[in-house]
């Protein structure tokens, strides 16, 4: 029975593995990884111009010195990703969840966030310039110039005398 259980947990996990190299293949050949699961790649240094990578599940995704221009990014969930000194220059990351993400010294000119979480990522040092933060949550996030945003951070609720 254990043997069982020990072979089936071998093939379950070779199959994802196998599953996610799908995805990270048709990203490189094609740019297209719409509803992609490529949390924890590492695609450093990779150049992705123009890639949709919208609706995906990017989570501790290694994307530091990539090149990322124009890329789509709309409801993705890129939980403690690492876009440090990515080049995110006409990036639509609309609706997208960065909670942890770190974008230090990322190039953000002309990006949109429009109703994206930021909650507890790291923008120090990034290039913020024509970028669109339109309704978007922040909250533990250290801004460019260093500084902490907490303006959207749910207000605790008061205290009952009971």
């Amino acid at each position: 029975m254990k043997l069982a259980v020990f072979i089936a947990s071998i093939l379950s996990s070779t199959s994802v593995l196998a599953f996610d190299q799908i995805y990270l293949d048709r990203l490189l050949e094609t740019r297209n990884c719409h509803h992609c699961s490529l949390n924890d790649a590492d695609l450093s240094g990779k150049v992705l111009s123009g890639a949709d990578m919208s609706e995906s599940n990017l989570k501790n995704i290694n994307l530091s010195n990539a090149t990322l221009i124009g890329a789509w990014f709309t409801h993705s969930k890129v939980h403690n990703a690492n876009l440090e000194n990515a080049d995110l220059t006409n990036t639509l990351l609309n609706d997208a969840i960065f909670d942890g993400a770190n974008l230090k010294g990322a190039n953000l000119t002309n990006a949109k966030f429009n109703f994206s979480d930021l909650s507890n990522a790291n923008l120090e040092g990034a290039i913020i310039k024509d970028t669109i933060f339109r309704g978007v949550v922040l909250c533990n996030t250290t801004m460019s110039d260093g500084t902490v945003d907490n303006s959207g951070c749910p207000k605790p609720k008061p205290v009952s005398d009971d």
